[in-house]
């Protein structure tokens, strides 16, 4: 077993190498692990120029071929969901157990293939061995056009891998796995600097270094019907999590809806990653419940730790969320949807903004809570569900209702997603979908107060984003290129900025 590891570190250490190698010769290197290098205009369009060369040649290339019919899928699977990028090429490679056509449910995500085929023999050496390993790379490449601070473009992006090791094939410990994965990510936002918005234009920026990521061991038991958890891991990666969300760019959907991020430091999502224990039980075929506990230490996420600070500094951040499946059986004849309603607690230490801009200490308070619902179902499926073609819709929900602490007491989203509409592109997605966040009401009296000290503070009432986008998918879903169209309303939440227009595009590889 041991040969087939060190391949796989050598190969990602060849890749690394040459995509750092590029980097820094086109001027985009980065002279330490958090510090941005302002590259050149002329050398960021060269570099520009060579992925839209790419992604031309593989989309001419494939667009000459037949596209493929659509590989048949089982339900469910035995890899965790993940809010990494890894999740943006739907389900693992394979299909998996073979059920009869007539008894499949509709699937959303579906397998696809490796760009890089099998890696001269040594992924599929690797995975017979019980070491499944994933690499992508996303870049997200976006303009505001009109509104916001300014007019520009910035793109940023995310190399990703993921190991996942089959401890049944390496040391025969039946159902358990161990999952580690690591990320660089570069780039800047566009949001910060020329929309001027919270809500992140680009689902890739954030954590812009080299990170590691997940180190978690999961154990099944009881024939799968109860799953454990322990580790580093990121408490986005199980809960609040919908397959529709991970067609949209911009960040309020993607991965997790963000509001919760905004009333709870403790809530982790990928690329950050803390200590945590989760416990799943399926008490039906039907049903779930889940509760997971995690180290909520803020300053986890600070890019100077790379995500190696192992400190367990607290306070406790507790999650728990319940889900029940219509129609997701094989032989269920109706139309699959997922329903899913949860709560959180941080212990954290919160400003109370009642106490803000009076001329006195600020205080605080310990201790903040929410609920949350996220649903998705398919309406229509078109012709044999079977063929995994459809339209259907998703919707999120959040409620944080102390407002002297919670910085966005209310928070919802809305979409629909529709695959195959096209016959000649049956993989397609197309999305479009609303965000809208309302400030706490308590922080805006608070930033008034503050105005008469001064005047360039804004009191901040909501946000909201439309976004309009289709992917294209070709190599078998081993790539896709996604333009996308963003509009947002009041950037910022403070009726200061006019409604931006952004046109951009994202890219993805699964090699």
């Amino acid at each position: 077993m041991r040969p087939n590891f060190i391949n796989l570190l050598l190969l990602w250490a060849e890749l690394k190498k040459l995509y750092l190698n590029q980097a820094a010769g086109k001027g985009r290197g980065r002279r330490s692990g958090h510090q941005r290098f302002k590259e050149p205009k002329r050398l960021r369009n060269r570099w520009r120029l060579t992925i839209l060369l790419i992604c031309g040649l593989l989309s001419w290339q494939s667009v000459t071929r037949a596209q493929s019919k659509l590989a048949d899928v089982a339900p469910g699977g035995d890899r965790p969901h993940t809010n990494s990028p890894t999740a943006l090429f739907g389900g693992s490679a394979g299909s998996g157990p073979q059920v009869p056509a007539n008894l499949r449910p509709f699937q959303l995500t579906l397998p696809r293939e490796h760009l890089l085929g099998d890696w001269l023999g040594w992924r599929a050496k690797a995975e017979e061995a019980g070491i499944s390993p994933t690499l992508t790379f996303v870049t997200d490449i976006a303009g505001n056009v009109t509104g916001g601070k300014s007019q520009g473009v910035t793109h940023a992006d995310n190399l990703g891998l993921d190991l996942l090791f089959d401890l049944n094939k390496l040391v025969g410990l039946q159902g358990g796995s161990f999952l580690a994965s690591i990320s660089q990510r570069s780039g800047s936002s566009l949001s910060k600097e020329h929309v001027g918005n919270v809500f992140t234009i680009q689902q890739v920026y954030g954590g812009q270094t080299f990170h590691l990521i997940n180190l978690a061991y999961q154990q099944k038991l009881f024939d799968d019907r109860v799953e454990v958890r322990l580790g580093r891991m990121a408490t986005g990666d199980d809960f609040l999590v919908s397959p529709y969300d991970w067609v949209f760019m911009q960040n309020a959907f993607d991965g997790n809806p963000v509001g919760i991020f905004f009333n709870s430091p403790g809530m982790t999502a990928y690329p950050n990653a803390t200590w945590g224990a989760l416990i799943k039980v399926r008490p039906t075929e039907r049903t779930y419940v889940m509760g997971g506990v995690y180290n909520g230490d803020p300053s986890i996420r600070e890019i100077k730790h790379n995500g190696a600070d192992m400190s367990m500094n607290g306070p406790v951040f507790v999650i728990g969320e319940a889900g029940y499946q219509l129609n997701g059986l094989p032989g269920d004849k109706g139309l699959i949807g997922n329903y899913r309603i949860g709560g959180w607690y941080d212990n954290a230490v919160f400003t109370d903004f009642e106490s803000v801009g009076r001329g006195a200490p600020t205080t605080s308070k310990r201790g903040n809570w929410g609920l949350y619902t996220l649903n998705d179902q398919v309406l229509v499926s078109f012709g044999d569900r079977t063929n995994n073609s459809g339209l259907g819709v998703v919707c999120s929900a959040m409620v944080s209702p102390d407002e002297s602490i919670s910085q966005m007491p209310y928070f919802f989203t809305a979409g629909v997603v529709a695959r195959g509409f096209l016959p000649s592109r049956p993989k397609d997605l197309a999305g479009f979908g609303v965000v809208f966040g309302r400030f706490s009401s308590d922080l805006r009296d608070a930033q008034h107060r503050e105005q008469l000290f001064d005047p360039t503070v804004g009191a901040q009432d909501y946000e909201s984003v439309l976004e309009w986008t289709y992917r294209f998918s070709f190599r078998k879903s081993a790539f896709f290129f996604q333009p996308d169209i963003q509009y947002v309303m009041n950037p910022g939440g403070t009726h200061k900025l006019d409604n931006a227009l952004v046109l951009g595009c994202q890219i993805g590889f699964n090699f």
